[in-house]
């Protein structure tokens, strides 16, 4: 018998047990091959992902399909990460539908899907693969949009006469019968879309239209899903159409399905759809849900094509097989064997066999974990707890179990390697790693060969073989280290930390082996004086305290069942439970430990979302007040326009009077000049001298009106500038408006967060902190503006300042012109441009008229929300008061009733009081009867006339008595 760590037979005076750090060096060595790190490339590409999301940018698509061949290689890690690690999953789940919404928005608003077919696909193809065997319950928002958009999407391809070998749509029908087939909320959900009715009918043209395999096993298994209960399944899938899919899928899954060839440029050669072992596994499924209905179990019962197919799965079981057909075969073996106890029946009938069954064990130690896991697991379903189904197999005869005698010692051998990382974990001293590795493919292969092995010693031949093989001393090594892991750290490190699985299942085969009579009688006490030491009983402890795993708080009450019942007194029974208490006891202050520290946190969290809401209120009423001096502005440069518009039109209206009075005077002048020219005609001899003079004044007031027209082109681009200014003005205040919304909006999920109480405090109080630089920032902004305006209030006086020296030079000309006709025609030409100018004046006035309007609209529009927003902080206050109120009631109440106790036992007090009042009243009375007895007594006496000697006696009677 193996009984130290290397494996060499030792006689019964040694004791098999040695510390934990005894181990021997070549087993350390050996085993260190297998290391891992603590965190896996899978789980750092996930994290990536999710970083990426958190900082609100898009996963590029090479991320994405990396993270795709991690998570599609044919490892326990990548094929079970949803059930270790459900939390990231669905984080993940979440990410990544939001940014297939985001895929397919983008490709509606560009009207094509071919640039972004590519990164739709890798998205779809993610999300099936994060979804295998997740626990999603109701969805979550992102994925309940995912829904709604894949029902619609599918709705829409199939109504539409998109192309039935569509791979997208092949991937959304995937990934909704993947969602459906574990979570109940999810087909709750779709149940009751809007467009349930057309997704049916959808699938039902599908189904009709379509010889394409993979098309037809996702669109029957979705709708088996969801309607295969109710009156529309039975119509579906009546007698004649399961017949159909039952051979559909049977064809399927033994290869003499013939469906046409894919065609190029579809799906490309990396895709899941490419893989033959998901289209087998999909109707391996499709089968199990149509078995959901008891007259199509029978059928499938009675199935001619399925002892045939159970038989060709067994032969795909074995040590070398190929891991995708090997994969595929033990899921349907798996999931027959959970459709009842006849598939079992069938199932053991098979294993009868000897070489099915020793090849079927062979296969537990595939070098693939996962293949080694799944193998595991479906020996341990097919046998199962009833010993009368499992008579028929051949473990009872030495040569079968000398047979198996190998396949025994790699299981121990698999247990042994991980004891021996185990405690490489522990030396250093990382708790996380620890955990880490309990989720490691090699850690899940030795829990389940415990598992197997404990099964397997039900057999008293292969007890017998196991207590010759076991090494007691790494058993032993690796439940004190489990167990010393249980008992350091924080209390909280409890509750995150994976249960001791693989120790508390080492318990129970060791458990099973001590009652061999194959072991030594000292070995046996001191196997036995182990079981009942602290350490197991802290390992049964957390095992009894499990609470995610039933069959394991059912194989710990067992045991603990076992070790009372191999006690031969009350008294020794007594003693072990008493050390299985401690170990109970102990675990269950460690949990109450953690559950104070958490309460301790969450009154932490409380308090700091209290003074959050405070801070919140501050920042609300900051808001307000900014909110009131922007309006005050904004109502101060409301009036200043108004001014500056009145003075505006009254210039324009002198300046139509005073051009009106030119002209009148320049008629009188050209008058004049008529009468003057007749006389010039006379003077011909001065008419030269004063030609050339007027040619002088002609170019004199030529000079000035350019210097005019100049002054006039300036003053149009102050105006324009001006006009970009108050579209400037205008714009920030939208941006302004839309920064308050977007506050509002924070201020709102803030509110959530907080009333939820979530773990996400951290991340909330880094937004809150944002959102106050943000008012900050806001404010600052809000102070530039108000300056800017200032300056444009400025501008516009020094502007209507410029207008007014430009009509006093412009009346300077025009009395500088009046001798000339030419300048009456230039000064006529300029009175025209001066009203155009005039009239677009008018316009601009309007145009900021209707634009101060338009503001004025919107900040009342952000009025109303403002006030939305603190109508419901209020009603919020109100309910916290009435809670307070309450609470102080229930106070009041509860201090009346002590009140009322205090006077009850005050009550009590006074009626013993009277009580014994009464008493003495009572003794007082008697003592008064017997006097009025004696007188009596001697007044009867002194009437008989009896001597003073009888009468002495009898008043010394009388007295005594």
């Amino acid at each position: 018998m193996n009984l130290n760590a290397s494996g060499s037979a030792t006689g019964s005076t040694t004791s098999w047990w040695r510390p934990p750090g005894a181990l021997d060096a070549a087993s350390l060595s050996g085993a260190s091959s297998c290391a891992r790190s603590s965190s896996s490339r899978l789980v750092v590409a996930v994290n990536a992902v999710l970083n990426d999301a958190h900082a609100s940018q898009m996963t590029p698509i090479d991320n994405l399909l990396a993270l795709r061949r991690l998570v599609r290689a044919p490892t326990a890690e990548a094929a079970l990460f949803s059930q270790l690690r459900p939390s990231l999953a669905l984080r993940l789940l979440d990410v990544l539908a939001q940014q297939l919404l985001g895929v397919a928005q983008a490709a509606a608003d560009a009207q094509s899907q071919a640039p972004f077919a590519a990164d739709a696909h890798a998205l779809l193809e993610l999300l099936y693969l994060f979804a295998r065997h997740a626990s999603v319950g109701y969805p979550s928002p992102a994925l309940a949009r995912l829904l709604v958009w894949l029902v619609g999407d599918v709705v829409a391809s199939a109504l539409g006469g998109a192309c039935e070998n569509e791979s997208t749509l092949k991937l959304e029908l995937l990934l909704l019968a993947e969602l459906l087939k574990l979570n109940a909320g999810v087909r709750l959900f779709v149940k009751e879309s809007r467009k349930v009715k057309d997704f049916y009918r959808a699938l039902t043209i599908l189904l009709n239209s379509t010889e394409d395999a993979e098309l037809l096993v996702f669109s029957m298994a979705v709708l088996a899903r969801l309607v295969l209960a109710e009156s529309l399944g039975a119509k579906l899938f009546s007698a004649k159409n399961a017949e159909q899919a039952f051979e559909l899928a049977f064809s399927i899954l033994d290869g003499s399905w013939t469906h046409p060839p894919r065609s190029a440029g579809r799906t490309g050669d990396d895709s899941v759809l490419s893989a033959r072992t998901l289209l087998q596994a999909v109707s391996v499924d499709l089968l199990c849900e149509l078995a959901g209905r008891a007259e199509l179990l029978g059928r499938l019962e009675k199935h001619a094509r399925l002892a045939p197919l159970v038989e060709s799965c067994f032969m795909a079981v074995s040590l070398n097989g190929d891991a995708g057909p090997m994969q595929v075969a033990l899921h349907l073996l798996a999931s027959v064997a959970a459709l009842g106890l006849p598939f079992r029946k069938l199932l053991l009938a098979s294993l009868a066999d000897g070489d099915v069954l020793h090849r079927v064990l062979q296969a537990t130690l595939h070098p693939s974990k996962l293949l080694g896991i799944l193998t595991t697991q479906l020996v341990l379903r097919v046998l199962g707890d009833d010993a009368r189904l499992t008579r028929g197999l051949v473990l009872d005869s030495d040569a079968h179990v000398q047979r198996l005698q190998s396949v025994l010692t790699g299981l121990f051998r698999c247990v042994n390697e991980t004891a021996a990382l185990v405690q490489q974990q522990q030396q250093a001293d990382d708790g996380d790693s620890l955990a880490e590795f309990a989720l490691s493919a090699p850690y899940l292969h030795s829990v389940n060969a415990c598992q197997l092995l404990a099964r397997l010693c039900e057999f008293p031949a292969v007890r017998a073989a196991c207590v010759h093989t076991v090494s007691l001393n790494q058993s032993a090594t690796l439940i004190q280290l489990e167990a010393a892991q249980l008992g350091a750290g924080d209390p909280q490190s409890v509750l995150r930390r994976c249960q001791p699985r693989l120790a508390l299942h080492v318990v129970i085969l060791l458990a099973k082996l001590a009652g061999d009579p194959a072991m030594a009688d000292k070995t046996k006490r001191t196997l036995g004086q182990f079981l009942q030491s602290a350490d197991v009983a802290l390992v049964l402890g957390a095992g009894v305290c499990s609470r995610d795993d039933k069959a394991l708080v059912v194989e710990t009450l067992l045991l603990v069942q076992r070790l009372l019942a191999e006690a031969t007194s009350s008294s020794s029974q007594r003693f072990v439970a008493f050390g299985l208490a401690e170990g109970v006891l102990s675990f269950g202050q460690r949990v109450g430990e953690a559950a104070e520290a958490l309460q301790a946190a969450v009154a932490t969290l409380e308090a700091s979302s209290a003074a959050s809401a405070k801070t919140v209120e501050g920042l609300q009423t900051e808001l307000q007040q900014t909110r009131r001096a922007q309006d005050a502005a904004t109502a101060q440069q409301h009036a200043e326009l108004e001014g500056l518009k009145g003075r505006f039109r009254e210039q324009v209206r002198q300046q139509d009077e005073a051009l009106a009075k030119t002209r009148e005077a320049y008629e009188a002048k050209l008058r004049e000049l008529g009468a003057q020219c007749e006389a010039l005609g006379q003077l011909a001899s001065k008419s030269a001298g004063s030609a050339q003079h007027r040619e002088q004044l002609l170019q004199a007031s030529r000079a000035k009106e350019a210097l005019l027209a100049d002054e006039s082109a300036e003053l149009a681009r102050k105006v324009e500038a001006l006009e970009r200014r108050l579209n400037e003005v205008a714009r920030s205040h939208a941006v302004a408006a839309e920064e308050a919304r977007l506050r509002d909006r924070e201020l709102r999920e803030l509110r959530d967060e907080l009333a939820a109480l979530s773990s996400d405090y951290t991340a909330q109080r880094g937004e809150l902190e944002l959102t106050h630089e943000c008012n900050k920032t806001l404010e600052r902004e809000l102070s530039d503006k108000a300056v800017a305006h200032e300056s444009t209030y400025k501008e516009l006086v020094l502007l209507a300042k410029a207008h007014k020296a430009a009509l006093d030079e412009r009346e300077e000309g025009a009395r500088a012109t009046e001798a000339a006709r030419d300048q009456v025609v230039a000064l006529e030409a300029l009175n025209a441009s001066l009203q155009a100018r005039a009239h677009e004046c008018k316009d601009l006035a309007e145009q900021l008229e209707r634009k101060v309007v338009r503001l004025e609209d919107a900040a009342i529009v952000a009025q109303q929300a403002l006030e939305d927003e603190r109508e419901k902080r209020k009603a919020a206050a109100r309910d916290v008061d009435e809670l307070r109120k309450g609470h102080r009631a229930f106070e009041s109440d509860l201090a009346r009733c002590e009140l009322r106790a205090a006077e009850q036992r005050l009550l009590l007090e006074a009626k013993d009081e009277r009580l014994r009042q009464c008493e003495d009243e009572i003794r007082h009375l008697t003592s008064e009867v017997g006097k009025q007895v004696k007188l009596q007594a001697l007044i009867h006496q002194l009437s008989s006339g009896g001597d003073a000697h009888a009468f002495a006696a009898s008043s010394f009677l009388a007295r005594d008595s």
